[in-house]
């Protein structure tokens, strides 16, 4: 189910694999993967929003992120679209270019304070005398275009930006009779004008006749979006380079597609805070708009506004005027966040009707009333498909070339675990915890419901039994925030020197360090297991917190750690015949009870420590320092065998994404467990 409060983020890396690839094999198809995404999204025809973010700093690592936002209505109509569009990012082709990590923390995105200006793009706008035509021209896309160069001058920029391009699906049927009607009788006054030009040749009405006709031929039947392209700078001079880069490759100049506009607005000027705060909450905004509008007669009706040069006694003036149509329209009526400008009334009686035999008389009719010049204006905003895909474009970056020493010296050197806490502590809860930071400094988070078991590997001294106290940390963090004692137990066969302190001061924490007493453990588990699978039946519920919830029980997740589970075979036969009886059934069915297990080993790739149906259901994996061959096996990656001695702690951790990815475990000192309150 999704949050229906916020917007939904998720930040992109490349995969590995296909930054090996050929680049021209990886340009064509990525290109072609990015065009059909679009189309799926703009199919399913309700007013979702997919916001497009290149975020540069120059003082982070790495100085240029992107991210994917998603904003949907909030109704239940609405909610299997959003969830369709999820499906499409983190399920169809765009994810095997891209890693999608959820983002839950939106606070970096929509702390803007720092922006001084925006930077807008729109569609190349005229009104031209004095025929009073007004030509909204077309977007003609650049196929080819792939974003570096773009990148490449945000590179160059000493201050923070942001690029963004925002998409809206377009379901606004009131307002499209409007410009369909307009585009209808804007063709009928261009073939009128056209018919009285006596074979001379106008080149200004050809271009505007054929341009109608694309509008004519291709925007009523088409899944349109409405489009916010702008760049927003904390340097008065870094929004314009950018977005002239993009539009230099992002379309070609043609006959109906000319050079689009720019326009940028300071701080505290009107329309800026509007545009901001669209930005803040993934949603469309047209408060920056070309000024033609202000200083042109928009309101006129096109068959006044767009005449046949008059002949004869015409000429002096002998013809009946069409009255303009009744205008409840304001021409400065300030636009809408969420849509396009507010100059419609869709409540206009349908009175007039011009007359084509040239008389100039009105007659009341039921077709359409006449359009105005204001009626088109709409278009501005809408573009196909077709159009949008040269700026809708998610860059590759160059390839790292640092190498792995290098890149793990970008990490601090130890990163409490309380700073972890302090840092990060909203987004840990029952069900997510902080497996480490990434090589960007974000954190890495996974989440039991997503994956119940866990390997982890390591030689010793990796950083292995620090990891499951950084864990055991986080899962008593989560459960003071909830007010609820929820079990963890620790098998470890070295005496358990590592627990003794936890397990003194919290009552919940249970250590064995036997065969004879883990054997019964797991025993005791399975048992655990089946009853509650047997309540949430009787019960009619599909997971345990339905069961709390329905029968206020206090059965709470479960969580259970081996610390070195190579020692389970020098068990007795038969103690170890029914320790892995039970292990394979609590990681092939706990799952659904809320149980949870950390398998940790030296020799994970050795089928007598770890059996096969117990290997193939550990499906995160956090690997420390190991073999390359071991690393391979686990991984599909052997970067885990060149991971440095010191600093410990440094993994390779590959989660539900399936995309390895170097991270820093929190560091948990072992005096921490002694002190008088944890957090509080």
């Amino acid at each position: 189910m999704l949050d229906r409060k916020n917007p939904i983020c998720y930040k992109l890396y490349p995969q590995r694999t296909h930054q090996e690839t050929s680049p021209t094999e990886l340009h064509k198809n990525l290109l072609q993967t990015q065009q059909q995404l679009i189309s799926s999204i703009s199919h399913l025809g309700t007013n979702l929003t997919i916001s497009l973010r290149y975020i540069y700093d120059p003082n982070q690592s790495p100085k240029l992120k992107t991210y994917l936002l998603i904003n949907h209505p909030h109704n239940t109509h609405t909610e299997e679209h959003s969830e369709q569009i999820l499906s499409l990012l983190t399920k169809g082709k765009l994810s095997q270019f891209f890693t999608l990590t959820p983002q839950p923390n939106l606070t970096p995105l929509q702390n803007l304070d720092w922006v001084q200006v925006i930077g807008e793009i729109l569609k190349h706008e005229e009104f031209i005398a004095p025929q009073n035509y007004y030509l909204p021209h077309l977007f003609e896309a650049n196929q080819t275009n792939d974003m570096s160069a773009v990148c490449d001058v945000i590179h160059r920029l000493d201050s923070r930006l942001i690029l963004e391009i925002t998409l809206q699906t377009y379901h606004n049927p009131t307002q499209k009779s409007l410009w369909v009607n307009a585009i209808n009788q804007m063709l009928a006054q261009l073939d009128k004008v056209n018919a009285n030009t006596s074979g001379i040749k106008d080149n200004i009405l050809s271009v505007t006749s054929a341009l109608y006709q694309k509008y004519q031929q291709s925007y009523p039947n088409s899944d349109l979006f409405q489009y916010s392209i702008k760049a927003l700078a904390e340097n008065r001079a870094d929004a314009f380079p950018v977005l002239d880069t993009l539009i230099n490759h992002a379309i070609e100049e043609t006959a109906y597609g000319k050079r689009c506009r720019i326009i940028q607005i300071s701080k505290n000027k009107p329309g800026f805070s509007e545009s901001l705060e669209a930005t803040k909450n993934v949603n469309i905004s047209s408060a920056i708009e070309w000024e033609g509008w202000q200083k042109n007669n928009s309101q006129m009706s096109i068959v006044n506004a767009i005449q046949p040069e008059k002949k004869g006694l015409g000429k002096f003036g002998n013809s009946v005027s069409l009255p303009e149509k009744p205008s409840l329209y304001h021409q400065s009526q300030p636009p809408l966040i969420g849509g396009i400008t507010s100059d419609q009334n869709p409540n206009l009686p349908q009175l007039y009707n011009a007359v084509s035999d040239g008389s100039g008389l009105a007659k009341l009719s039921s077709t359409p009333s006449p359009s105005r010049m204001v009626d088109l204006k709409p278009l501005h905003r809408l573009a196909t498909v077709q159009e949008i895909s040269g700026f809708f474009r998610i860059g590759i970056p160059p390839v790292n070339k640092m190498s792995l020493e290098e890149t793990v010296k970008m990490f601090p050197e130890i990163l409490p675990i309380e700073e972890v806490i302090k840092n990060y502590g909203d987004l840990i809860n029952e069900d997510t915890y902080i497996v480490g930071v990434d090589e960007s400094g974000d954190p890495c988070l996974s989440n039991f419901e997503d994956i119940a078991h866990r390997l982890v590997a390591g030689v010793p001294k990796s950083g292995k039994t620090n990891f499951i106290n950084s864990i055991i940390y986080q899962f008593l963090y989560a459960s003071y925030k909830i007010k609820a004692e929820r079990e963890i137990y620790i098998a470890d066969f070295k005496e358990g020197l590592d627990y003794h302190r936890i397990v003194r001061r919290y009552s919940n924490v249970k250590l064995v360090t036997e065969f004879e007493d883990f054997a019964s453990l797991l025993n005791s588990l399975v048992q655990k297991y089946k009853q509650r699978l047997n309540e949430m039946i009787t019960q009619d519920v599909e997971s345990l917190a339905q069961l709390r919830a329905k029968c206020n029980t206090q059965d709470h997740r479960i969580i259970l750690f081996i610390d070195e589970a190579a020692s389970i075979v020098n068990a007795e036969r038969s103690i170890k015949g029914n320790i892995y009886r039970d292990l394979e059934t609590l990681v092939l069915k706990s799952r659904v009870a809320d149980i949870n297990i950390f398998y940790c080993t030296q020799q994970p790739a050795d089928t007598n420590v770890t059996p096969s149906q117990i290997l193939y259901n550990l499906d995160e994996r956090i690997v420390f320092r190991v073999q390359s061959n071991i690393s391979t096996r686990l991984l599909d990656d052997d970067r885990a065998a060149s991971l440095p001695v010191n600093p410990k702690g440094r993994a390779i951790y590959r989660g539900l994404d399936a995309e390895p990815k170097l991270i820093a475990t929190p560091h948990v000192p072992k005096d921490i467990w002694a002190k008088d309150s944890l957090f509080n």
